[in-house]
């Protein structure tokens, strides 16, 4: 084989990966939210005296999520579906095309002992289902387990009808037109100790659905999430921490003293 044979075949082989790693890797097209409609974190406010702490949005920006072939989501869909939402099935399906534009992403205290997140996001179909034949589900993580350990359910949960959706059929059409359908969410957490510390994070994806079969399609979707951090505040620590010493250096000395006698 010629050089120059060899030199064409490796510049066609470096233009096909080229052209590989070009493709989008996603069905659908994520605007991030600008101005007032992000906010990446929010200091707590009314929290016991010589606390402090902050709520922070986790991830920073919101992710994309392909169509999911396993794991959690379809782990919890099998476990609560017998309660929650009886003969349904969960399967993965293809990426959507759209645009899904996150109307507001915000790290919020609400004035309140606690944290959240407030999430809006609009799905604009250009092809595809139907937003008839579209619902979101979400899975959602929280560290409310036995000592922090992580749990996760299908949201809502307990369940509020007998399908899996976010959304009611109900909800869904209050929330959607012919070509959008828009997903709101604005959980919160209440700071009940000191130290407090809170992790949430949120799977949200767009399915369709067969009600004579009761097989639900999980499409692609997005990450979201907010952490709560409330601490004492450092000058607390400090005091603290010479109370402590001083009561153990005077636990020390009493110590001597009945070794001595």
């Amino acid at each position: 084989m010629t050089l120059s044979r060899k030199l064409s075949i490796a510049t066609a082989g470096a233009a096909t990966i080229l052209s590989a790693l070009s493709v989008p890797v996603f069905g659908f097209t994520i605007t991030q939210p600008t101005g007032a409609a992000y906010d990446l974190s929010d200091p707590l406010t009314n929290l016991p005296t010589g606390a402090t702490g902050t709520v922070t949005l986790n991830p920073a920006v919101v992710g994309y999520l392909a169509p999911p072939a396993g794991g959690t989501l379809f782990t919890q869909f099998g476990a609560e579906a017998a309660a929650q939402f009886p003969n349904w099935t969960a399967v993965s399906g293809a990426a959507l095309n759209g645009i899904l534009t996150i109307d507001e992403y915000n790290a919020r205290d609400d004035g309140l002992p606690g944290g959240g997140a407030s999430m809006i996001a609009t799905y604009a179909r250009v092809a595809g289902p139907t937003i008839e034949n579209l619902r979101f589900i979400q899975l959602f993580t929280d560290n409310t387990g036995a000592n922090n350990a992580l749990v996760s359910h299908i949201d809502p949960f307990p369940n509020d009808d007998n399908l899996p959706w976010y959304y009611t059929d109900t909800e869904h059409e209050q929330n959607s037109t012919a070509n959008t359908m828009t997903f709101r969410d604005f959980p919160f957490d209440t700071v009940t100790t000191i130290p407090f510390n809170r992790t949430v994070r949120f799977e949200a994806y767009l399915a369709t659905f067969n009600n004579t079969t009761k097989v639900a399609t999980i499409h692609d979707g997005w990450s979201w999430g907010y952490d709560v951090q409330a601490v004492p505040e450092p000058a607390t620590i400090l005091g603290s921490a010479m109370a402590l010493g001083g009561g153990a250096f005077f636990k020390r000395k009493v110590s001597r003293k009945r070794k001595k006698s």
